[in-house]
Formats: C-alpha cells, structure tokens, sequence
C-alpha cells in the first residue's frame, strides 16, 4: 500500500469535523455512482476488503505555517511531559490545553516532542425553522424554530491516505475532489461541507521513527486483538445513518459502532509490516447486509517510554 498526504481548502462551513470512517463513506459513494471511478465497480472494491483494503483515509488535521498539526496522543499526560511531580500538579490545566504537536520525520519520542495550543475551528449556530409542506410557510405562532450548529476551520487541512497497488491516485483525486463539490456530513444539502483539493504527495508513514515502540493512530479504528498487546485511547461512538438514496428506507441508521479514536497508541504484538492495523466492520444494518465502514487507521510508529 502507498501512503499519501492530500491537502484541502475548506469553502463553507461544516456540520462535523472530518473523521475518517466518514470520509471513507462518502469515496464509497463515489465508486457506487460512477463505476469507472476507480477502474473496477464498489462490490469489486469490497470484495476482499476484510484482508486487503483498497482505501484507508485518516481523519482531517490543521495546517498551520505550512506544518501538519497532529492530535496529543490519548496517553496520560505524565507520560508524555518531562516535568517534575511538582511542575505537573502546578501546570496541569496549562498541559491539557496543549491539545496539538506538529507533525514531522522522524518524530522524536512522545515525551520528548513539543505540544502546543492549536485552536483553528470556530464555532457557530444558524436558526431555522420548520416549513409546513401543505402550506410552504411556518404556520402560526408559534411556529418550531430551531438551531443548528456548525463549524468553520480557519486553516487548510490534511488528510494522510493509503491506497493499495491498483488503485491510481488520479482515481482518489477526483474522487476526494466530488466529495467537495457536494459536500461532506451533515447538512451537505445545505450546502455545508465544501472544500477544494490542492496539493497530493507521497509520504513513508512507517519512516517517521526509526526506533519505535509504540503506534499512533490517524483515524477512529478498531484494532484486532492479536495486534496490540496494550492500547491508549478515547472511545468514540459512531451512531451512523445511510445517505443517498438510501435515506428513504424505513431503517436507515446503521447499528452504533466503538471506536478508539484517531490520536490512540497501540503497544504491538510484533513488528510492523503494513501502513495500518483495524478490521472492517461489518454487521451495521439489517436492511443492507453488504454494508461496511472503515476500521482501519493508517499510522505512524511512535516511541513511547516505558512501554509494556
């Protein structure tokens, strides 16, 4: 599998942050609606997706002065700052606001990198109301206002991608570039969710440390037990729903599925031999059994002390 780092431009506002397991969904679609996207049809695609996936995308981090700013590793904070029992107890909201490190090759250990306070999202809210669709107005008073929130990222972001052998990278451009013309999440079709793609570039994701011990992930996963001995995360729920076409079914959420979260370290088994580790998920919905959603995360081997 090559690895990639793809850089976007958001024009609107969003109505989610850009997780992978998301993104992942939204490509899906694209190869759903247009075959020839990616040379071979979605069930083709899927076909041996457990054992070999033929896309892996990571959540969307900040660009900051032209420097990728990852999320602080799930780990407790006394693992990752090189302070005095004192100094931590006097300094501990200052650390925990320090949510970001900047992203580069090789990555020095975890308690060694330098974490910063990033803050590029800006939050908003939008009132409307509800139309009755007899009448095409609110109705009388008084009627069902309601708010809406939203985000605005204030810097161009990266996602990091892998894309096995026969999958072209002009494929996953186009493909990423459509998801911005229709939008990506929530309230795409209200126009949210746009982004432009600019630059593409191949990167080694398992160069960024040469004596690792640990490995970071870059998106929510779902490890498989055999590949971690001992694993640091932040659980995140994904309640799904199919879009589409498929919205209009009498069920269309998906069954809620744990993740650990992008920013988890795993302590591994045994060496490293691909760009990613996690499984497809299966099982989502009864109304379609085919149904998948990404497990897998890329990642970057890290070097964490004193691990197990």
């Amino acid at each position: 599998m090559k690895t990639y780092i793809v850089k976007i431009k958001p024009l609107t506002g969003f109505g989610s942050p850009i997780k992978g397991d998301t993104l992942f969904g939204h490509l899906c679609w694209q190869a759903f609606e247009d075959s020839q996207l990616f040379g071979k049809s979605l069930q083709e695609l899927l076909k041996d997706y457990e054992e070999n996936p033929f896309i892996v995308v990571s959540s969307a981090f900040p660009v900051v002065k032209e420097k990728i700013y990852l999320k602080r590793p799930s780990m407790p904070l006394y693992k990752l700052f090189k302070i005095s029992e004192k100094e931590f107890i006097q300094k501990r909201k200052e650390l925990k606001s320090k949510n970001y490190f900047a992203f580069e090759i090789p990555l020095k250990p975890l308690n060694e990198i330098t974490y910063e306070k990033i803050n590029f999202i800006e939050e908003d809210s939008q009132i409307r109301c509800t139309i009755n669709r007899l009448t095409g107005t609110t109705g009388e008073a008084p009627f069902t206002p309601y708010t809406v929130d939203k985000i605005y990222f204030k810097t161009k972001l990266a996602i990091f991608i892998g894309l096995r052998q026969d999958i072209a990278v002009e494929s996953f451009k186009e493909a990423l570039k459509r998801v911005g013309n229709y939008g990506y999440g929530k309230d795409a079709t209200a126009g949210y969710g746009k982004f432009e793609v600019e630059d593409i570039k191949e990167i080694q994701l398992l160069a960024s440390s040469g004596n690792y011990n640990a490995l970071y992930t870059l998106s929510p996963s779902v490890p498989k037990k055999e590949e971690v001995k001992d694993i640091y995360f932040t659980p995140f729920i994904r309640f799904g729903r199919f879009g589409s076409i498929f919205a209009k079914l009498k069920n269309p959420f998906k069954n809620p599925v744990v993740f650990a979260d992008e920013a988890a370290v795993l302590i591994p088994n045994e060496d490293i031999k691909k760009p990613y580790i996690g499984m497809s998920i299966q099982n989502l919905s009864k109304a379609i059994p085919e149904a998948v959603t990404q497990g897998y995360s890329l990642v970057l081997p890290v070097e964490v002390q004193d691990a197990l």
